[in-house]
This record gives C-alpha cells, structure tokens and sequence, in this order.
C-alpha cells in the first residue's frame, strides 16, 4: 500500500525540525539586513522591524544591520579589476556575533541583498545556529505594501509553543480513604512530590486535511487521522517541558504507574499563552493509587522451631528472638503481566522496605536470598496498611 501524503500540520513540522530539530529554541536574534541608501528601504525595515517586536518580542530581538549599496558596487568593480579576494568578516565589525559559516556577508556576494532576515539561535550544546527567513537581492526592492507578506513568511517559523506539565500528587479516591488499624485517613498536606522519570505525552489534534479536493476522490480512513504525540520526562521537581504546534484541541496524558492513576487533561488552543507570555503551565494533579506499606524480615531458621501449638501450629515469629540476616537479597515481583521485580532497600537488623515506602495493593512474589542459606519465595497478599512478612532461611548443607 502506498504512503499516504503527510497532512499540512505534519508538513509544517518536519520544516521547523528540518531546520531547529527536535529541540527548537527559547530565544533567538533577527538580523535585519536592510540597503539602507537604497530608496524606502529603511521604511519596509522599520515597519517590520515593529511587526516583529509587537508579535514575536519576547522571543526574538531584532537587530538592525545596514549595508549600502553604493559600498558593495565600490568593492566588487575594486575585486573584479584587481583580482582581490574579498576578506572574511571582521568579528569586531559585526552587528552582534555571526559565526563563520552561517551565512556569506552581504558584500561577498554577487548581488547584494537589498532586505534579509536572518535568524540566530542557540541549540542545546550552546553553539550557534542560524537559517535566512526571507532575503530579497538587488535591484529587486519591496515595497511597504509587501511587508505584510514578508511577515507571514517569517512568521510560521515561530508557530511552536513551549508547555511546561506540572505534576503533583493529589489525595487517593475516596474508596481508598479508608482506617486501618486506628489510623485516620490522610489529610490534606500530605505529600505532593512525583519526582523524575514520569513520562508526559502531548497530544496534538490537527486535521489530517479536507475530504474534499481528494485527488483519487477517497478521504483518507479515520485510523489514519491520529494526533501528534509529543513525549517528555518530569525532572526531580516533577515538571516536564516539551515544545509542540498546538491544534485548536491538544490534550496532555500522564500514563498510570503503580502508583497512581493515569490522568488527561484537555488543552484548547485558545487557553495556551501567546507567544509574548512565555510558557503555558498546566498543573496536574494525580490520583494516587492505595499503597501497602511493607517490611519483610529475613532471619536465620532456628534448628529447633518454637512451640505453636496454642497458634494452631502457626509461629508467630514477631514475639520471638531471631537472628538477624543484613545481608541478605529481597525482591518483590507484582503478579501482574509485564510487571518489573524491584530490589527492597536494608534499613538494618535484617529488615528490608520498599525504597519508595511501599507497593500497589495485590499480590507479590517475595524472593529472598543470602550466601549460605538457601533461597525461600513467598507470595503474599499485601493490603492497605501495614504488611509484616517474616521469612526464615535455612542453611545449606
């Protein structure tokens, strides 16, 4: 089957990742290259000079660079009848900095630009980076009736947005605001933290593009009209940013975890910050899912077990002494498809604990290992609450 033709939104992107890649920029510089001693040049440069400022000023600055024609005509008849090289550009000499290899200077050329627009920016490394806008040569001049349409070429390349997803933890559902053991329910206050490595998926929802004007006269199948899907990860103060083209409707997705359920947030274009208001920050609250408080404890199987017979032949081995194994191994492993084994952390004295405090409610194989004994699996079922779980090993023979 043949590929079907990417949607405008689709194309629009790959132009902006052709040219920023995937990270895109927070701030940049314009470089306005006007001839100036050309006549109405200087009006078209002003007039977009304040068209830029007024719709993209907070995150571009525009930096004027004046040429003259009658310089250029001077030194390329100077170059051509002497045969001269034309020298590198003089740093010193720069409206701001323009690394070698972004652009060859105005005068170098063969035709001098009578307006251009270069953008400069930053990548994620710190290097410079930059990609001419719109550029116009001699003796082609525009006119200030043409500066509307040299905006909207320059404009598409500011149509990212920058969305920073603020998660927190929120109280669990009232189902699991349940008393154990005496305990009340938590209260408001508790603890909000998610922290890092908690993926964030934005959701981008543009038209594919129109039924009508097909060129086979078939639209394209639904299953083939799938938003855009934008992925991050929070840092350790639980934000994840991420930059996207926003769709009329957009929706944020925190995936569920073990810990909490999953959430989506709808996002209209119309309630994200324009361009001149920085960021959008969307706060999420997660439902936390009931957590099992666990403590295992692993000791030395005594050669001669205590008497139970007033506990129908069950030991309760929290009332008796035991001997302690701190270095010992145990892993938990939810009994879910897919679920990963989790290593629990040693407090001393032979108890080990979740290292996050606890695990989803449900049942979990625990494995518990140590040199010179041999290896015991419980499955237990853990509850809303405290689980104390005791395993003895036995030593090899």
């Amino acid at each position: 089957m043949a590929a079907l033709p990417k949607g405008p939104a689709q194309q629009h992107v790959d132009m902006l990742d052709k040219v920023f890649g995937p990270e895109y920029f927070d701030h940049g510089r314009l470089v306005l290259t006007v001839a100036r001693d050309i006549t109405g040049m200087m009006k078209v440069a002003h007039k977009l000079q304040a068209k830029v400022n007024g719709s993209l000023g907070a995150v571009v600055e525009v930096i004027m660079e004046h040429v003259k024609y009658e310089w250029w005509a001077k030194l390329h008849e100077t170059t051509t009848t002497v045969g001269l090289h034309k020298g590198p550009e003089v740093p010193d000499c720069q409206v701001t900095d323009i690394p070698d290899g972004i652009r060859n200077h105005p005068y170098k050329r063969d035709h001098l630009p009578t307006l251009e627009a270069l953008l400069l920016w930053e990548d994620a490394t710190g290097l410079t980076r930059g990609h001419c806008l719109y550029s116009v040569s001699h003796p082609e001049v525009p006119s200030v009736e043409q500066v509307d349409s040299i905006f909207a070429e320059i404009e598409p390349y500011f149509a990212k947005r920058w969305l920073v997803a603020e998660l927190r933890m929120g109280l669990p559902i009232q189902g699991d605001l349940e008393e154990v053991e005496g305990v009340a329910a938590e209260e408001p206050g508790h603890d909000e933290h998610v922290g890092a490595g908690v993926d964030v998926t934005i959701l981008a929802c543009h038209a594919y593009g129109f039924a009508r004007g097909q060129a086979d006269g078939a639209a394209p199948h639904v299953r083939h009209c799938q938003p855009m899907a934008i992925r991050a990860v929070t840092d350790d103060a639980g934000r994840a940013r991420a930059c996207f083209l926003p769709a009329e409707v957009n929706k944020v997705q925190v995936a569920e975890t073990d810990l909490f359920h999953g959430t989506e947030v709808t996002l209209p274009k119309a309630d994200l910050r324009a361009i001149d208001q920085g960021p959008t920050v969307v706060r999420i609250t997660l439902t936390p899912k009931a957590v099992a408080a666990l403590t295992v404890h692993v000791f030395i199987l005594p050669k001669k077990l205590p008497s139970a017979e007033d506990t129908d032949g069950i030991i309760d081995w929290a009332s008796e002494d035991r001997d302690a194994l701190p270095s010992a191994t145990v892993e938990a492993t939810p009994l879910k498809d897919g679920s990963i084994s989790q290593k629990l952390c040693h407090k001393g004295k032979g108890v080990f604990v979740p290292e996050f405090g606890g695990l989803p409610e449900g049942c979990v194989s625990l494995v518990a290992t140590c040199p010179g004994y041999q290896s015991e699996e419980k499955v237990v079922m853990l509850l809303v609450g405290a689980n104390d779980i005791y395993v003895p090993l036995r030593r090899v023979p």
